[in-house]
């Protein structure tokens, strides 16, 4: 992010590694006599329309806590199926894994939207529910008791002010956005107390020493999560222009039909592009704030055929941009976010109303006509859930030669702004997604300082 890190953050991220450190030295090998000294395993339950992209933040969050990198999961499935009957046998098989993996008894689980769905009928199961140890319920199903009778937390956004677990601990955020509530840092600190009875170190995305970062993830079809294979290219890029530096990427990796990569090593302060090359279609780029922290849910979403983004116009003239962030795009109220391309601040009260919960913006040239209407949303974005789209016009080079910056100022961050810098990509060979971090490293934005 921009800026200088405070000297206090910095001396609390040591202070966190080196102690991660000591635990892996001192923890003791499980066995039948002995308790155990660690956490119990945490999977993540995402929501409709939802992937791991939901659990990225937390992830980080419960890393930088000192929880092992085989602590953390997440469970995905198709959310295009209406029925839940897959995402329970998913889920079931997932917890037998994790439990054979690490040796430990019980699972915690966290469940988003959708996801609470699926958690109070697996959890109806008393077999099931033996294995869980506590139970997030994240702005979804309410009920009249714990489900299954697992010890039960429920954070409650602006979307369900009311929502109740009877039994429960019950938390409403009345300023939080639906998906807000499972990204948030404020809700991480309800989560992480209810889990190990005691608050967070810390509730930042604490930083890593740029050469030890990694990341690694899956190329997936949105809203499926079916992997795609294809080669993968990691670019490091300019920041200011967006173009690639170098003649040869950092990396190349073949991805096999899981969609699975990784974990690759990258520097902790650059910008980097993930390129996906398929044969046959056009080559998807995917651009980022700096991983500033090794992230292994990183989540490339390609729309599949027939899916929502055939609905963007593409042509050779024209750069079209998807910009998604797991936290709600919001205008119209006193403290809006805003999304600037090329300079022209696309979001407005119509395009990022607060009741449809936007996380992700199309922005592209409608008709082919080389000219840009703002005022309402492009049909049919504006039936789908969590998305809108707008006609904005931004020239393309076939060399890609030019750049277009898009600035986003976040809401609560008191006037903060990031920028990703990316080519002018021609529409009709190149689909350019960027995605935006849901916080931000003021410490106005991410609640209480740290502790």
């Amino acid at each position: 992010m921009t800026g200088s890190l405070p000297a206090r953050t910095i001396l609390l991220a040591v202070f966190l590694a080196i102690a991660g450190t000591l635990t892996a030295l001192t923890t003791p090998t499980q066995s039948a006599a002995a308790p155990r000294t660690t956490p119990n395993p945490v999977i993540f339950v995402h929501g409709q329309q939802g992937s791991a992209q939901q659990w990225q933040s937390q992830a980080k969050r419960f890393s930088g806590n000192g929880y092992r990198d085989d602590l953390l999961y997440v469970h995905e499935y198709d959310t295009s199926i209406a029925t839940d009957d897959h995402a329970i046998a998913g889920l079931e098989a997932l917890v037998d894994s994790v439990r054979a993996r690490t040796g430990a008894a019980q699972v915690d689980i966290l469940a988003h939207s959708r996801g609470t769905r699926v958690l109070h009928a697996y959890l109806s199961v008393p077999e099931r529910a033996a294995e869980v140890a506590k139970y997030v319920n994240l702005d979804g199903r309410t009920a009249t008791a714990p489900p299954g009778g697992v010890p039960t937390l429920a954070i409650w956004s602006s979307l369900q002010p009311n929502g109740s677990i009877g039994g429960a601990v019950n938390v409403h955020e009345p300023q939080a956005g639906h998906t807000e509530s499972a990204t948030s840092a404020e809700s991480f600190a309800h989560i992480y107390e209810f889990l190990r009875g005691r608050p967070p170190l810390t509730t930042r995305v604490l930083p890593e020493l740029p050469g030890l970062v990694k990341i690694a993830g899956r190329v997936v079809h949105f809203p499926q999560n079916t992997g795609l294979q294809g080669r993968l290219e990691v670019w490091r890029l300019d920041p200011a222009t967006g173009a690639r530096a170098g003649y040869l990427p950092q990396h190349i990796v073949r991805v096999g039909a899981d969609g699975a990569f990784g974990p690759l090593g990258v520097n902790g302060r650059g910008h980097y592009e993930l390129a996906l090359i398929r044969s046959g279609e056009r080559t998807s780029h995917f651009y980022f704030e700096p991983f500033e922290r090794s992230d292994r849910f990183v989540r490339l979403l390609v729309s599949p055929p027939g899916g929502v983004a055939d609905n963007m116009d593409t042509c050779p003239g024209h750069t079209a941009l998807t910009i998604v962030r797991a936290r709600e795009w919001r205008s119209g109220t006193a403290d809006d976010d805003r999304l600037r391309i090329a300079g022209t601040d696309v979001l407005n009260p119509a395009i990022a109303p607060q009741l449809r919960q936007i996380l992700g913006v199309f922005a592209f040239d409608k008709d082919c006509d080389r000219a840009s209407h703002l005022d309402a949303p492009l049909p049919p974005f504006d039936k789908v859930p969590f998305l809108t789209a707008t006609d904005l016009y931004l020239p393309a080079d076939a060399q890609a030669g030019g750049t277009i910056p898009v600035t986003q100022t976040m809401r609560g961050t008191g006037g903060t702004d990031e920028t990703i810098t990316v080519p002018n990509w021609p529409s009709d060979e190149h689909a350019v997604s960027l995605q935006f971090k849901d916080y931000a490293d003021t410490p106005s934005a991410e609640g209480a300082a740290p502790r």
